[in-house]
């Protein structure tokens, strides 16, 4: 017979995601937002902490607030329990009935060019593995535990996350077949509307500048905030866009009504990455997301 064990010390798991959420963001009001909770909720949680342990975990000066020395030891210990938690949580769902599920944030154009096309394929290779998808121009909040993993265009400093590169595009002119007809070189791209996206507003002068091209924005410029609709305004005529090659090669417009004036690639691009928590990196669910990816970003691009 088991001997009863004492009872534990250890807070409520409530009222520690509060104190590091509030310790990370050094606020109680996001703290709160995270938590979907609200502030005096949240301060609730931590003056229990303060009142169990009989230390001051934060110092309050109005709104604002700062660690103590207890609270900056205590935090440490805090979230690197939260971490393994988390860690060990994700690792018994693939001992589930149902088998592991996968969340994914990807940006709309890589999802309906990669994703997509190789979803039939990821069902037949894992059919107890469940897959959602999440296309999104939004960068995936990682600290509040909607997704596995993201894919991204462009590498940013994020503490904690890993970057593995997928693949190197670089912009390509693109346009319909009429407008294709009167760009002889990339020098009639002056008398021309350009489409820009303005999450990358730069890349048009970038890609004149190394063309060698002076051209000031015009007021017949279109502007879009996604590569779908720019990509769509381009193959109605109405102006010329920036496409990610290769991946533009898999448009199924491509080299019909969506064509290539000219030859002409930069010689650097960016990259799309899968992203995910650095912790998580051996895995047997970023494993399988990552070699998965890796196959269809191959598939979509081998044409």
């Amino acid at each position: 017979m088991n001997k009863p064990r004492h009872r534990r010390a250890t807070p409520s798991l409530a009222a520690l995601q509060a104190f590091e959420m509030a310790a990370n963001y050094l606020s109680f009001q996001r703290a709160a937002r995270d938590l979907g909770l609200t502030p005096s909720a949240v301060s609730h949680r931590i003056r229990g902490l303060e009142q169990k342990f009989g230390v001051r975990l934060f110092e309050r000066a109005g709104r604002a607030i700062r660690l103590t020395e207890a609270g900056q030891d205590y935090v440490e210990t805090v979230r690197s329990s939260l971490d393994a938690l988390e860690l060990g949580s994700l690792e018994m769902q693939t001992r589930g009935a149902n088998g592991p599920g996968l969340r994914i944030s990807s940006l709309p154009f890589f999802t309906n060019i990669v994703i997509i096309p190789a979803l039939e394929d990821f069902k037949k290779r894992f059919p107890s593995t469940s897959l959602q998808v999440a296309a999104t121009h939004e960068y995936a909040n990682f600290d509040r535990g909607g997704v596995d993993a993201a894919i991204r265009y462009g590498r940013e400093r994020s503490s904690g996350l890993r970057f593995d590169p997928l693949l190197e595009v670089r912009g390509v002119a693109v346009c319909s077949p009429r407008i294709a007809r009167r760009l002889k070189s990339p020098l009639d791209l002056a008398r021309q509307p350009l489409i820009h996206i303005g999450a990358t507003s730069g890349a048009w002068p970038a890609w004149l500048k190394a063309a060698g091209i002076e051209r000031s924005e015009s007021e017949n410029d279109l502007w879009f905030d996604n590569v779908l609709c720019a990509l769509e305004a381009a193959r109605c005529g109405q102006g010329v866009a920036l496409a990610m090659h290769p991946l533009i090669t898999a448009h199924p417009e491509f080299g019909r009504s969506l064509v290539v004036p000219f030859d002409l690639l930069p010689v650097r691009g960016d990259r799309f990455y899968l992203v995910y928590r650095a912790e998580h990196a051996n895995t047997r669910r970023i494993a399988t997301l990552r070699r998965w990816l890796s196959q269809a970003v191959e598939r979509a691009t081998k044409g």
